[in-house]
């Protein structure tokens, strides 16, 4: 029933009142359900999905949402109206890696003990196995290019974006596109968003409380409000990347176009360094 009613609200809002869409578009733990959560909270034509590439709809379990985005605005090239975050690589790895490694597995397993806490060298080394050496780190890195411009045809590298204000709005037609830093403080991006969507103002809603996700993204909890909030705190306070990894990252093409290099510089000195040792 649900899906129906989704269904029906889509197909409402787009064929008979003819409301120009709004997708939250952007990668997985940029804070995209926040901005999701406060454009719905004040019903506006939202859709939010991580996904618009019509090869990944068609092999991955996706929300309908997504897939009708996808059918009927962009594969039909239609007028929409993008917003799209851009987070810390390295925030948004660590984000990633706690809420799959540490997140997921004890859903399964139950709630972990503080014996159960891994030990520095120990979080280091279980990045580097399962996240760095799997090649994980690379899809932040290349979603501009492997999903983004796959999905719309945007090459966002041929577009400058201002590293000091921490925005850009840019339009390729059919798509109005805003990109901004997740890092902005919350009464900037609530006034770059109701700028760009037309309205007077907007209140930015927190994710960890608000009842209107109804299911089309994941869970947007911050890590440090979840159950393996501890876990993600001695995993930002103590991983130590490898020199090779840390340099590929630093000085990829996404962090060199988003970021400036007194950022980058102080990402480089953040996670470089000697693992620590076991106590």
């Amino acid at each position: 029933m649900r899906k129906i009613k989704q269904a029906l609200k889509l197909y409402t809002n787009y064929f008979l009142w003819r409301r120009t869409p709004i997708l939250v578009y952007s990668m997985e733990r940029t804070g995209s359900i926040a901005v999701f959560s406060s454009l719905e909270a004040h019903k506006l034509f939202v859709i939010g999905s991580h996904y618009l590439d019509p090869k990944k709809l068609a092999t991955q379990r996706l929300s309908g949402s997504a897939r009708w985005a996808s059918k009927y605005l962009i594969r039909k090239q239609k007028p929409v109206k993008i917003i799209t975050l851009v987070r810390r690589p390295l925030e948004n790895m660590l984000s990633t890696f706690a809420r799959t490694d540490y997140g997921d597995k004890a859903a399964h397993q139950g709630e972990s003990t503080p014996q159960d806490e891994p030990c520095p060298r120990q979080l280091s080394e279980d990045f580097r196995r399962n996240y760095l050496e799997t090649d994980r780190y690379l899809r932040p890195l290349e979603w501009f290019t492997s999903e983004f411009q796959s999905a719309l045809g945007i090459n966002i590298y041929e577009h400058s974006f201002d590293k000091q204000n921490g925005y850009c709005r840019l339009q390729e037609k059919p798509y109005d596109v805003l990109i901004m830093r997740t890092e902005l403080p919350d009464q900037q991006k609530a006034q770059l968003i109701a700028d760009f969507v037309g309205i007077p103002s907007v209140e930015m809603v927190d994710p960890a409380v608000a009842p209107v996700n109804r299911g089309r993204l994941p869970a947007g909890k911050p890590g440090d409000k979840t159950h393996y909030a501890a876990k993600y705190k001695a995993l930002k306070q103590n991983l130590v990347i490898p020199h090779n990894y840390l340099e590929a990252i630093v000085d990829s093409p996404h962090v060199q176009h988003f970021f400036t290099q007194e950022e980058r510089d102080e990402m480089h000195a953040k996670f470089c360094g000697e693992v620590a040792q076991d106590p």
